[in-house]
């Protein structure tokens, strides 16, 4: 017997995810009642909540995948156009904006490893390859800016050294912190790491300009290369 797909048309007013997010409150709502709210429709035969459950299982990991989802891979899923792919991403960009600006309103020392890690942690934990990241401090260590500086891994070439230092004099920076990802999820530094690092180190001295740390970001975990004592 085939089963006949509820449409949102057909709930109960309470039911319904707007309504609900209205009534019970956000925290009340099942993850795919929120992403239903933000694809507003379904398809033919599948309600809005049905595609939501659709895009979640569509993941290994469920909807923690969302978390590395672009425009581009969302609209291969049946029932995603651009309009819909563009409203996930946008709204999944605006959490992390959000959970970044809490940080650094709520701390003022950049310099701190777990101020650092917590402010990167969520754009970062999900990559599938390494991202290098430089954090620029004044003296005061409050950030100034995140830059890029490469995907793929920390390279000791004089060309990657000298573009962090270009950004760093750039934006008028006192003290740098390296940050990059570990896509394995395990943050504890390889030795290349250890001796890409002291090189930068090295360089950061003789620009006046110190390399304050370096963090190594795994999923849900970092390790500070100062604070385990390898940074020199």
């Amino acid at each position: 017997m085939q089963v006949r797909t509820v449409s949102v048309k057909d709930m109960l007013p309470f039911q319904r995810p707007r309504e609900k997010f209205l009534v019970a409150g956000p925290a009340c709502m099942a993850v795919e009642e929120l992403l239903a709210i933000l694809l507003r429709t379904g398809l033919k035969g599948q309600s809005a909540i049905d595609l939501a459950k659709t895009i979640i299982d569509s993941f290994p990991d469920g909807v923690y995948g969302l978390n590395r989802m672009t425009v581009g891979n969302l609209i291969k899923i049946k029932g995603i156009g651009r309009d819909k792919a563009v409203t996930i991403c946008a709204a999944i960009e605006l959490g992390r904006r959000l959970g970044e600006l809490k940080i650094k309103s709520t701390y003022e020392d950049f310099s701190q490893p777990y101020v650092i890690a917590q402010y990167v942690m969520e754009r970062l934990r999900h990559e599938t390859e390494e991202h290098v990241w430089a954090a620029m401090l004044t003296s005061r260590n409050t950030l100034i800016q995140m830059e890029t500086i490469s995907k793929g891994g920390l390279a000791a070439s004089l060309v990657e050294q000298r573009a962090v230092f270009r950004k760093a004099i750039a934006c008028n920076a006192a003290a740098i912190i390296l940050i990059h990802n570990h896509p394995s999820g395990d943050s504890r530094p390889s030795d290349e790491d250890i001796k890409l690092t002291k090189l930068f180190v090295s360089a950061g001295q003789f620009m006046g300009i110190p390399v304050l740390d370096h963090i190594v970001i795994g999923d849900g975990e970092f390790t500070s290369l100062s604070e385990i004592g390898k940074l020199n």
